[in-house]
């Protein structure tokens, strides 16, 4: 009976090491996972905001090509699709050289993208922080070097 209880506990600390050594690769394994999951959703968002960005600037220097992505976007009277805040907020700086937030977000409108003006303000930090547009001192913003460098008349 001795053997078999010398037996019985040297199997259980087995037993008791492997489960820790499972838990452990368990604990190991779901850390990894939540940090791919973050670093995940991180690309995902600044993919997003490069797409964006890069078709708002394809659009605004005429280098869009190909069909729109969506089809119940809002349009211009001459039939060309709008496709997010930043095409429009090129599209108005297009038009006049500098404008105002305010300003901005009423030609936003204008071309029929339903934005509120905090969304319209996050765009412009956004684009300017990308080094597509810049700002002044009186707050007004423009299509910085860079931006207006590539654009085709």
């Amino acid at each position: 009976m001795a053997d078999i209880d010398a037996s019985t506990l040297d199997f259980l600390a087995q037993l008791r090491a492997q489960t820790e050594a499972l838990r452990q690769g368990a604990d190991v394994a779901r850390r990894e996972r939540d940090e791919a999951a973050f670093r995940l959703v991180d690309l995902e968002t600044k993919l997003a905001d490069s797409t964006a960005t890069l078709r708002a600037l394809e659009i605004y220097t005429g280098e869009a090509t190909g069909a729109p992505e969506t089809t119940d976007s809002p349009t211009e009277p001459d039939g060309t699709q709008v496709q997010s805040i930043e095409e429009a907020i090129l599209r108005a700086l297009r038009e006049k050289e500098a404008l105002t937030p305010l300003e901005i977000a009423r030609a936003v409108e204008a071309l029929g993208v339903s934005s509120s003006a905090s969304s319209v303000r996050a765009r412009l930090s956004k684009l300017v922080k990308f080094g597509t547009l810049q700002r002044d001192g009186k707050s007004r913003y423009s299509v910085s070097k860079t931006g207006s460098g590539a654009t085709r008349d």
